[in-house]
């Protein structure tokens, strides 16, 4: 199954911010990966410092994450994204001799491809909780299998139990209404939920498609 939330970004070498640096020499060269570049929110990205050392030593690797956020951190460092939209993080790395540069990447929080969240809510009922949504397959090709899953998560944002549900045979540009149930009960995850929620598929045009006979 292809998972739209383990999409993987690699940008090398990208100087954006200059080597301007209190002595001459050979700057630091400036490279992220990180994963995943799409999800829905809230969506928990690791970033991981491809960057390197130009004369002297990295000293401080330096993450602005778009969305206001920023921090000073080693050379792996993970991101929760509350919000939809595009962001554009950057990593900054500033070597011993105070020469830098920056290179920039791109997230889109709230973006499923090629199965869509379009809406969902969660919900507490008298057997546990709810989730319910509508998605679409914002795609050019047929989806022959697909699945939604939401993870549950305490107040710390640990997991504490997923759930998912199939979904049937969508053409490009159709929507399909899901919903997912646990007994989980908000008191069991101490009555501060968090939902992380992801979606996979398989085409009509993949091996693994029953469709052309596989299994």
């Amino acid at each position: 199954m292809k998972r739209g939330r383990f999409v993987v970004l690699v940008a090398l070498g990208v100087m954006l911010g200059g080597c301007a640096g209190p002595e001459a020499g050979r700057p630091p060269v400036a490279g992220i990966w990180y994963s995943p570049w799409r999800g829905e929110v809230p969506l928990l990205v690791t970033f991981v410092s491809q960057s390197a050392p130009g004369d002297a030593p990295i000293a401080v690797y330096r993450w602005d994450f778009g969305d206001g956020v920023v921090r000073d951190g080693g050379d792996r460092i993970s991101h929760w994204y509350t919000r939809e939209g595009t962001f554009h993080p950057t990593l900054t790395v500033i070597d011993e001799k105070g020469r830098s540069a920056t290179v920039r990447g791109v997230v889109q929080p709230g973006v499923s491809y090629p199965l869509d969240v379009l809406e969902w809510r969660a919900e507490a009922t008298y057997f546990g909780q709810r989730v319910v949504g509508r998605v679409k397959n914002i795609g050019d090709r047929r989806i022959n299998l697909g699945r939604v899953a939401v993870q549950f998560r305490d107040k710390d944002w640990n997991i504490v139990r997923e759930a998912s549900k199939g979904l049937g045979d969508l053409a490009p540009g159709q929507e399909q209404i899901f919903e997912i149930t646990t007994s989980l009960t908000l008191a069991e995850i101490g009555g501060a939920p968090h939902h992380t929620i992801y979606t996979e598929v398989i085409h009509t045009d993949h091996p693994l498609s029953l469709r052309e006979g596989g299994r």
